[in-house]
């Protein structure tokens, strides 16, 4: 008999394990389920968030595209992929560009320049320096009239830069040896380990800085309406507030608010909407983050059972 009680208190105690262990898998999985369906919530709303902008816009609309990037092909690219597809939605009316730029690829402006001139004979481009539109970025805004910018704005630094830096000290405290092989004279002109000799210095200048800069001035002169001597004054290099360069490199003085009431006023019930050149990555969440909450809270509720 009492054998037997002795083994009706171990099952009780069995059970009564049994049912803790129990308990604590279903508080867990509880908790697990918990932070899935906060994760779950989470990423649909900036999912959400993240691609409002693909959403049609079924009200008038003026495009707002911020202009505040170093000037590359990469860059004008994007530009141009997005201007393209904004020009077949018949809600947006015009656009309107808000430069930030110090400047950046001849090349890159020039194409861009080009495409604006494209672009404003099928929907208006409406043009504002918010703080910068130097050198590149100049050159871009020039294909555009009016130039409306804020009177402390930068503008100009029309001219031509090619940097080049010298490491060879460096170099040689770190063991590193430049050993090109080259053919043509002036197939090398620059190299990071020697400084530029007066043959080197006069080849770039005549065969790739002066014909920049001379294609810089023509393609302002010409956009501008004003003769390259006249234009000359203000192109070696210097960079001048909007308020002083107005007349020449710019045509009006306003701000954006101004500039967008003006724009209201022209077209009516209109509302601006900024454009934004790429998506937000949606950002995926390690499953080991789950793993490890759901381990803490698991060790949490062992260390209570314990007690």
């Amino acid at each position: 008999m009492e054998n037997l009680n002795i083994e009706n208190e171990k099952l009780k105690a069995e059970l009564k394990i049994f049912k803790i262990k129990a308990l604590k898998e279903k508080i867990v999985l509880f908790g697990v389920s918990l932070l899935i369906l906060a994760e779950l919530v989470f990423l649909i709303t900036l999912f959400s968030k993240s691609f409002s902008i693909t959403k049609k816009i079924h009200k008038p609309y003026v495009a707002v595209i911020n202009i505040n990037k170093t000037i590359t092909i990469d860059y004008i690219n994007k530009l141009i992929n997005k201007m393209d597809a904004l020009l077949k939605d018949k809600n947006c009316k015009e656009f309107l560009l808000i430069f930030n730029t110090p400047g950046g690829s001849p090349s890159a402006s020039e194409e861009f320049n080009a495409y604006l001139k494209y672009i404003s004979k099928k929907k208006r481009v409406n043009v504002y320096v918010e703080s910068m539109a130097a050198s590149g970025g100049y050159y871009i805004i020039s294909a555009i009239k009016p130039i409306v910018a804020n009177k402390n704005a930068v503008v100009g630094s029309i001219g031509v830069i090619l940097p080049h830096f010298v490491i060879k000290k460096l170099a040689d405290k770190i063991g590193i040896e430049e050993d090109s092989l080259a053919i043509g004279k002036y197939k090398e002109p620059i190299s990071w380990f020697r400084k530029l000799s007066n043959k080197d210095k006069e080849y770039l200048k005549k065969h790739l800085l002066l014909p920049t800069y001379k294609n810089f001035l023509e393609t302002v002169a010409k956009d501008r309406n004003i003769s390259i001597d006249k234009l000359k004054k203000y192109a070696d290099g210097k960079i001048y507030l909007a308020s002083i360069a107005k007349g020449i490199l710019v045509d009006k003085i306003s701000t954006l608010i101004d500039f967008k009431h003006e724009i209201k006023q022209r077209l009516g019930k209109i509302e601006f909407v900024n454009i934004k050149l790429e998506n937000k990555k949606m950002p995926f969440f390690n499953i080991k983050i789950s793993s490890d909450i759901g381990e803490v809270l698991k060790n949490a509720i062992e260390k209570i059972g314990n007690k």
